[in-house]
């Protein structure tokens, strides 16, 4: 009797899909047993990965390499899809197993490839399978196109301030977050700066949208630029090409639609908080004040407060500026007892950090990076969508899944968005003598202080410690005499 394996794969790892793989493997131990007349010896099953490549599928290679040493005779698969899109992989890897005299079963074309036509039919089948791919997103791409032009809108799954109806398609209103919305725009209308907002919204314990206690400055941004709060649907703001997910600079036409859903600001609202936006990035295109380049960009990892810039004793002789923990600051050091830091110190240890930093900086990398993880997670929400149209999952499991699928997708833009505002290029990749202001705005994410250790996070992960000094305090040796010389300078 011949031993024989399946082969399965389905490209999320929701708990949906696990009752899908348990389906699986008891469909296939039946079907090997009792109509092929088998021995079963078990299934290879990816989970949670994309069919595009045999490289991103460990259980195949696996399954491959077992080939290879004759654990088993034949591979069942359901389709020529399930195995390979890509028409020269299939064909190769069809090639080695059957030199190793192992046959693979196609259930839903019926094909053997230990028979001699089989190779033209495969052909043509992973041709269909690789195309499938590109016609399912095309006639998407049509249908979404001819919607919009007649008015539709796609609001999304998930947009903090509101929740989709999936019965009417429309966003609803959630008040609990409505109110941290119009805050944050009556904020930038009195003058308060993205990090600002973010420190007050952190101090008074209030969540982001994602439930962490961490709000970001581009989630400020995010928010105080979505139309979708003043009432309108701006369509088709992200296109896929080449099945990875973009913002939309004008390859593709967009379609604004006024009055969609109930707004949470009023269009007066937004609109002067969105003035006042481009009169802050307009003001702040000057050159970076030397002075207070590293604002908001310094964390206190014991209050979760952000460092400030102060000038102490600052019409003496003495005048020093230093960066203190806002806590330390206005409540002192029962409340925080973090360590201060000199300004100059500050400026010489990121001199150091940056051209540390600036040996291991590989931006395309982490763009590519990036870009690979967002094709996944496009990927597995197109599987998703498949699994619910093909009534596979409940609606209710789609919904738990979608969106943070979306949520991620999200994220990842936001991240190559980044990237691509910084306008990095290869002149900044040298090492500096002096302290520049634009390194700390194009490469630094972030600085952690901690008790006289200091952490610069750089953009593309990059973590280097610095332990620091600020210097003798007190009254050093001598002071007395310099105190009297600056005395008599001053009289003469």
């Amino acid at each position: 009797m011949k031993k024989a394996v399946a082969y399965v794969r389905v490209s999320t790892k929701s708990d949906a899909q696990l009752h899908s793989f348990e389906y699986q493997y008891e469909y296939w131990e039946k079907e090997i047993k009792d109509t092929y007349k088998c021995e079963f010896v078990g299934i290879y099953a990816d989970r949670g990965v994309s069919g595009r490549s045999l490289s991103r599928r460990p259980e195949q290679l696996k399954m491959l390499e077992d080939a290879k040493k004759h654990k088993f005779d034949l591979i069942y698969v359901k389709s020529v899809s399930r195995f390979a899109r890509n028409t020269t992989e299939l064909l190769t890897t069809i090639r080695e197993l059957r030199d190793e005299g192992i046959g693979v079963f196609f259930e839903r074309e019926q094909i053997d490839t230990l028979s001699p036509t089989s190779e033209l039919f495969l052909t043509i089948a992973a041709a269909v399978a690789e195309n499938d791919l590109k016609i399912y997103s095309d006639n998407k791409r049509w249908a979404y196109n001819e919607k919009f032009k007649n008015g539709y809108v796609c609001a999304g799954s998930r947009i903090y301030g509101y929740k989709m109806n999936n019965e009417t398609n429309t966003l609803e209103i959630v008040p609990e977050e409505a109110k941290i919305v119009k805050r944050i725009f009556d904020l930038c209308i009195k003058g308060y700066g993205n990090h600002r907002i973010t420190q007050l919204l952190e101090s008074e314990g209030i969540k982001n949208p994602l439930g962490n206690d961490t709000w970001e400055p581009k989630s400020i941004s995010y928010i105080l630029t979505n139309e979708k709060y003043k009432g309108d649907s701006l369509q088709q703001k992200y296109i896929c090409i080449l099945n990875v997910k973009k913002v939309n600079k004008g390859e593709r036409p967009q379609y604004y639609v006024e009055n969609t859903h109930e707004p949470i600001v009023s269009k007066e609202v937004w609109e002067k908080a969105n003035e006042i936006r481009k009169e802050r990035i307009h003001y702040n295109s000057k050159p970076i004040d030397i002075d207070y380049a590293f604002t908001g960009m310094i964390r206190c990892p014991i209050c979760g407060k952000h460092y400030m810039h102060k000038i102490i004793s600052k019409d003496k002789p003495w005048r020093r500026e230093e960066w203190r923990c806002d806590t330390y600051d206005k409540k002192g050091k029962s409340y925080c007892d973090n360590t201060t830091i000199k300004d100059a110190v500050l400026k010489e240890l990121f001199i150091e950090a940056y051209n540390k930093f600036i040996k291991s900086l590989d931006t395309k990398g982490k763009m590519n990076e990036l870009r690979i993880e967002l094709e996944r997670l496009v990927g597995l929400e197109t599987e998703l969508n498949q699994l619910r149209v093909n009534k596979l999952i409940t609606p209710s499991q789609y919904n738990s899944e979608i969106d943070s699928i979306r949520d991620n997708i999200r994220e990842i833009n936001s991240q190559i968005s980044d990237y691509e505002l910084r306008n990095i290029d290869d002149k900044d990749k040298k090492q500096i003598k002096k302290f520049d202001p634009e390194k700390v705005y194009k490469f630094l994410d972030y600085i952690e202080i901690k008790h006289h250790r200091i952490s610069f996070i750089f953009i593309n992960g990059v973590v280097i410690k610095k332990e620091y000094t600020n210097g003798p305090s007190g009254n050093q040796k001598g002071w007395m005499k310099k105190k009297e010389d600056r005395i008599c300078n001053k009289q003469e």
